[in-house]
């Protein structure tokens, strides 16, 4: 008899309690950020010109606009993860874990696989820059292409703040959420009707975590208890009329995207508006949950899931690479485009190249797949207040490296780039100094 292959391993060592629909949501909404972004991007090459320029579907189309009710998945990854990092959390205190091991095995899955994509445009940014420096084209593709790190920066927030929110929501339960949305809506007061400067990037934090926290009521088996139809409708209905309210009376808008010229964005800094559709969001998914559950106790079906989910990290991490190559394969063939979504030819581009698309972002996930597996198991050290201390500022250290890829991307290697993080003066060399000082802190506290 054939050894039985990993995948089937996988598979078949399913456990019975595994929340399947989890995972299966974990993937989709990871896809769609890989779908949302190539539909969206809005590329202008004018080789008269000499320039390469990166704008948003949304900048122009009024009509595209709402589709942003659906196409926004950031709330599903944000709920899922706070489901996932509870249960992580509670198995590995169960074992005599402490926040040292949680930081190991959490946040260093992010970052080493970060660590394997910066350091390959590293090497891409300083080849470029070194032979065109001045080309109007190297500057703004590089800096593109570590934009998308900043939700990883965010979602790191999350994960190092998991076990704390965690243990305030076993003591203070439906309260624990309740006071982060009461700061979140607190925040949006004090920037909108005071004038607070600054004020708003809190909400980067506690939107996000007031999402996340949703993710702990949902490991609890909260939908189990009071009926994933009773309890997805609430919430979807909660979340509708909310939203609805904060858009006639307030200055919020239905738009969960942020484009070019907008009055009021409702995700770069999040706001009230965006956590009502979350919540409403998440109701939806609930009243999906049963037919879900039934189609992924199938054996294919639930295979499908098992692998994509064994790299949809790499693939969100390397699908930008893949359409800057798509672009930049047009560009190398003289081809002009003028970017305009109002135009037929552009929709039309849009499908002929999503398969080409589709090809390099698997293509890319063959090559980096190795490196988002989970690091190694240890025995864990322990509850200790020194390695706990170490692994935070670890975790701080992670944040701060992504969120500073989104500001500067990789350019700069050379050129001696200076971006900004919240007023914090940031260059390509020192966000890779922060990633490295995170995987390193992160380790050593967790190591025995």
């Amino acid at each position: 008899m054939s050894a039985q292959s990993p995948l089937s391993h996988m598979v078949e060592a399913t456990p019975a309690s595994r929340d399947r629909y989890a995972d299966l949501l974990r993937v989709l909404s990871l896809l769609g950020v890989v779908l949302g972004h190539f539909t969206m991007a809005a590329v202008v090459l004018d080789h008269g010109a000499v320039t390469v320029s990166f704008a948003n579907v949304l900048d122009t189309e009024a009509w595209a606009r709402p589709f942003t009710l659906v196409a926004q998945v950031m709330p599903v990854f944000f709920v899922v993860g706070g489901f996932a990092h509870a249960t992580a959390w509670r198995s590995l205190r169960a074992r005599g874990g402490g926040y040292a091991d949680f930081a190991r095995a959490r946040i260093a899955r992010l970052v080493r696989p970060t660590l394997v994509f910066v350091g390959v445009w590293l090497a891409v940014s300083v080849v470029a820059e070194a032979v065109a420096s001045e080309s109007a084209v190297v500057a703004p593709v590089l800096q593109i292409a570590g934009q998308l790190l900043w939700f990883l920066g965010v979602y790191l927030i999350a994960a190092a703040c998991a076990p704390a929110l965690l243990t305030a929501h076993e003591r203070w339960g439906w309260r624990a959420l309740a006071a982060l949305v009461a700061v979140v809506v607190l925040v949006d007061v004090l920037r909108l009707a005071a004038g607070v400067p600054g004020v708003q990037w809190l909400n980067f934090a506690f939107v996000w975590l007031a999402v996340h926290q949703l993710g702990f009521h949902y490991a609890d088996g909260v939908a189990d208890r009071v009926g994933e139809r009773r309890l997805g409708a609430r919430l979807l209905g909660g979340g509708v009329v909310s939203l609805a309210l904060l858009v006639v009376v307030g200055p919020y808008s239905t738009t969960m995207v942020s484009y070019a010229g907008e009055e009021l964005s409702n995700l770069a800094p999040p706001t009230t508006a965006l956590l009502a559709f979350a919540v409403a969001q998440a109701g939806a998914l609930l009243l999906l949950r049963r037919p879900a559950r039934r189609a992924l106790e199938r054996r294919r079906v639930w295979t499908a899931v098992v692998v994509a989910g064994s790299m949809a990290m790499t693939a969100f991490l390397w699908h930008f690479t893949a359409l800057i190559l798509i672009y930049g394969g047009l560009w190398v063939a003289g081809v002009d485009l003028a970017g305009d979504p109002s135009e037929a030819s552009f929709w039309w581009l849009k499908l002929a190249l999503l398969v080409p698309f589709l090809a390099l972002v698997i293509a890319l996930v063959l090559v980096f797949r190795r490196f988002e597996s989970m690091p190694g198991r240890r025995e864990p050290v322990g509850p200790n207040r020194v390695r706990a201390a170490v692994a935070a500022v670890g975790s701080a250290c992670g944040i701060a490296g992504m969120l500073g890829f989104a500001v500067t991307g990789f350019r700069g290697t050379l050129t001696g780039y200076v971006g900004s993080v919240a007023g914090v003066p940031m260059t390509v060399w020192g966000a890779t100094a922060l990633l490295l000082a995170a995987a390193g802190l992160t380790s050593w506290a967790a190591r025995a």
